[in-house]
């Protein structure tokens, strides 16, 4: 009997009802023959609230104290879908924090990294034919303390259990269909990508498409853990992330993050990445050469730039633009990807603010509007005007 891991995400467990109804959707798939532990966020935005609690009493909220405050929604969360299976199957689900579940971390609180996981009272539940419902986003710490993973953490959790569980795949149930090549209430006609490589998704994941957790992806390829996107309210997968080999150089999707903050780097940057590498915060583009550099954060990452000394003192203020990233392989340099990135983006060469090219990305900054237009355009040319490819299907999803 196969094991699986489903992770739900804060999204699909926002109400009573979204609880009872994912608790339905595990007992049915259990009835099917899986064995089964789930990964839980908290519920809808109860994360942000503890935090705002916190700010409300001490403005440089962090550490330890910040920790012991943040993992509550989790610990809500599990005691919530556990009641609510067992009021279907009694006895059915039992309920485990990180600590409990044997997710051991670093010692940086708010931002910590898995160092190794001890899930034999997981395997115990398993064995006993029992669902385990453990909290994501946090663990124990290596000195016993509790701490959290950051944003997107439970990702995180239920890859690492999936590995060390020896688990078939890791099933990322949330509030879309699956991944798709852009974001639908952008791109109505955008579609679904059913198949991926690791490549494809850390790049995706690395450019600001909320698909996954970037960590949680790294470790997947790692490991050549097999995951899997797919709709919290159906069960229904749509996209599997695995290794594969790219049988020619294909778009893979465009990604519009209407809201980022443009640095530009007078400096040689490695003091500031160095920091926002400690404070858990991956930049969304980085470039640099002998005339200066650009670097791009989310605006939730930005957010911490005006609270850190050493990085408002290297980065000033920023310019608040859109980023539109073209990702494939072969994007950012000649050939036939870049040529027709190109031409889409030469009816929008007055409007441009940036361009910044790898191997994998062809990404442009611009104003708001002009990016959504600059989106449409793209997804026209590489996805509408020669067809979809054979890997995508139709979709009302958002995932890019």
């Amino acid at each position: 009997m196969s094991l699986i891991i489903q992770k739900y995400g804060g999204k699909s467990l926002a109400s009573r009802d979204d609880v009872k109804a994912v608790a339905a959707q595990i007992v049915a798939r259990y009835d099917k023959g899986d064995r089964l532990a789930v990964v839980v966020s908290a519920m809808g935005d109860t994360t942000d609230k503890y935090l705002a609690l916190a700010r409300g009493v001490n403005e440089s909220a962090s550490g330890r104290e910040l920790d012991v405050l943040l993992s509550v929604g989790e610990r809500i969360s599990i005691a919530m879908l556990s009641l609510a299976i067992n009021a279907i199957r009694p006895g059915l689900a039992v309920s485990l924090t990180g600590a409990q579940a044997g997710i051991i971390t670093d010692t940086q609180h708010t931002a910590a990294r898995i160092v190794e996981v001890r899930a034999q009272r997981v395997r115990d539940i398993l064995a006993q034919g029992q669902i385990p419902i453990i909290a994501g986003y946090q663990g124990v710490t290596t000195e016993k303390n509790i701490s959290t993973l950051g944003r997107g953490g439970s990702d995180a959790t239920a890859v690492a259990l999936g590995i060390a569980l020896g688990a078939e795949r890791v099933e990322f149930m949330k509030d879309v269909a699956g991944v798709s090549t852009a974001d639908p209430k952008v791109i109505p006609t955008a579609r679904i990508i059913e198949q991926m490589g690791y490549t494809e998704a850390l790049e995706l994941t690395g450019c600001g498409a909320k698909i996954l957790q970037l960590p949680a992806v790294e470790l997947a390829a790692e490991h050549k853990m097999p995951l899997a996107v797919g709709d919290a309210r159906t069960g229904q997968i749509g996209t599997i992330v695995s290794e594969r080999p790219l049988a020619k150089r294909t778009l893979t999707a465009i990604v519009f993050v209407p809201s980022v903050t443009h640095y530009p780097l007078p400096d040689m940057p490695f003091a500031v990445l160095d920091t926002l590498r400690r404070d858990g915060i991956h930049p969304l583009a980085v470039s640099w050469g002998p005339g200066g550099g650009d670097l791009v954060l989310s605006r939730a990452d930005a957010a911490s730039v005006w609270s850190n000394p050493t990085l408002e003192a290297h980065l000033g203020a920023g310019r608040e633009l859109s980023l539109v990233t073209l990702v494939a392989p072969g994007a950012g340099v000649s050939g036939i990807i870049f040529a027709q990135a190109t031409l889409c983006l030469n009816s929008f060469a007055n409007q441009c603010q940036g361009l910044l090219l790898s191997e994998t990305r062809f990404a442009v900054l611009l104003e708001e509007n002009a990016a959504r237009a600059f989106a449409r355009a793209a997804h026209r040319e590489f996805f509408e005007n020669n067809g979809a490819s054979a890997s995508t299907a139709p979709s009302n999803a958002q995932s890019t």
